[in-house]
């Protein structure tokens, strides 16, 4: 069959899945940042013991992910269906977390909520890049750059807008109620994108990509590379993602600044990430990763330096740190795109769950280790947080880059 150009993936075939990856992105914030730090605060859990159930339903979320992998290509005929119960289950789950704090016993209420949240987000996410992996088939290499640009692009925007929520409905209608709005409005935004994605996971459902087995799967060149090295670059992000309201709280002591920080960050991120698709355009998706990779570490480096009323520093931090994310997010998911060569659905899933379980390593050490150092939130400049908020992250970069030039090479110009 002769290779087409990307150029005729025309725009509308890539809005409705980066609207998709907008509404994965609106209710993955507020599981990761929010929750935490909601239920600390608002809901009175300790925060030794919420470390211990996020771990737990975090790693319940990462275990199953290869089982809806594998599902999700042996139903890919009903892969309408399957997005459609996946939207339900994540709807279900943020609104069973962020209901109003006197709703029920705040454990079993937590436990619950991650896991419905979490199982429907994986399931969604996981059709969201084999859907990507058909749109790009038979089209050149570069239509999975370009994709890849235009999805997590959009999983950008959903991050920036998640960021700006919270706060802007705590003015609007206080803060009791902000998470409960929160929900709300993701209920909402969801069942829009079910309509704007309606009958185009067909696609997906109808690839001529085989349906190969687990081996055959894993087995195809660089792939089993590209997953190692996803394990390690997740893991510095989630330690910062899990500690980053504390240190604001705590070390900057700008709590109110948390938000637009945030927005500062992920919009840093998506402007760059254009930049990023020309620079791996011209010298491969590796160097270019590389190259970002490696800018992050002396940026971040710096927040280890600030203490109370550092704020015009931090966003700088955060403005430069974003522009790296940019090509973290966007090339890595192409580098692994390019070398799938059937069974997208369990490849990506144990790319989620490899994602997944660094971020439980990140939730299940940190907070009991920061505890267990005399951390307590609300207890400004305490040294522990700001060694394992900045210092450990970079660290943990500097080991995902050179696993990343040992491991994963090039294939060609494209990747």
């Amino acid at each position: 069959m002769a290779v087409m150009s990307s150029q005729m993936l025309h725009r509308r075939d890539l809005i409705a899945p980066a609207m998709t990856a907008l509404m994965l992105a609106f209710a993955g914030l507020p599981l990761y940042i929010h929750a935490p730090r909601f239920y600390a605060e608002d809901m009175g859990v300790g925060i030794a013991q919420l470390g211990l159930v996020l771990l737990a339903a975090r790693m319940i979320d990462s275990l199953q992910d290869p089982i809806i992998g594998r599902f999700a290509d042996r139903w890919r005929q009903f892969r309408e269906l399957w997005a459609v119960c996946a939207s339900l289950m994540l709807m279900i789950g943020i609104a069973v977390l962020f209901a109003p704090s006197s709703w029920g016993q705040p454990l079993p209420r937590l436990m619950f909520g991650l896991l419905a949240a979490f199982t429907g987000f994986s399931a969604l996410q996981i059709a969201l890049y084999d859907h990507g992996l058909a749109q790009a088939e038979n089209r050149g290499n570069s239509a999975h750059t370009r994709i890849a640009l235009w999805r997590e692009a959009g999983g950008l925007v959903g991050v920036c807008l998640a960021a700006a929520m919270p706060g802007l409905l705590a003015l609007v209608i206080g803060s009791g109620h902000a998470y409960s709005g929160y929900a709300f409005l993701f209920v909402l935004f969801s069942l829009i994108v079910l309509v704007l994605m309606r009958r185009r996971w067909q696609s997906s459902g109808k690839s001529d990509t085989p349906l190969l087995g687990w081996g055959d799967s894993l087995g195809a060149t660089g792939v089993k590379s590209v997953l190692v090295f996803g394990f390690f670059n997740a893991l510095p992000t989630a330690v910062t993602a899990t500690l980053f309201l504390f240190f604001v709280a705590d070390i900057i002591e700008a709590e109110i600044h948390a938000g637009p920080m945030l927005i500062v960050f992920f919009t840093c991120a998506v402007l760059a990430a254009p930049i990023w698709g020309r620079i791996a355009e011209k010298f491969g998706l590796r160097a270019a990763l590389a190259t970002g990779m490696s800018l992050s570490v002396p940026v971040f480096i710096w927040a280890y330096t600030l203490g109370a009323g550092d704020i015009i520093p931090f966003y700088l931090i955060a403005a430069g740190s974003g522009a790296a994310l940019g090509a973290d997010m966007t090339l890595t998911p192409a580098i692994l795109a390019a070398r799938i060569k059937g069974g997208g659905g369990k490849v990506f899933s144990v790319w989620t769950f490899l994602q997944k379980t660094a971020l439980a390593f990140a939730v299940g050490l940190a907070l009991p280790l920061l505890a267990l150092s005399g951390y307590e939130p609300g207890i400004t400049q305490q040294e522990s947080l700001k060694l394992a908020y900045a210092l450990v992250p970079c660290a943990l970069k500097i080991l995902a880059i050179v696993v990343l030039l040992l491991l994963v090479r090039e294939k060609g110009k494209n990747k």
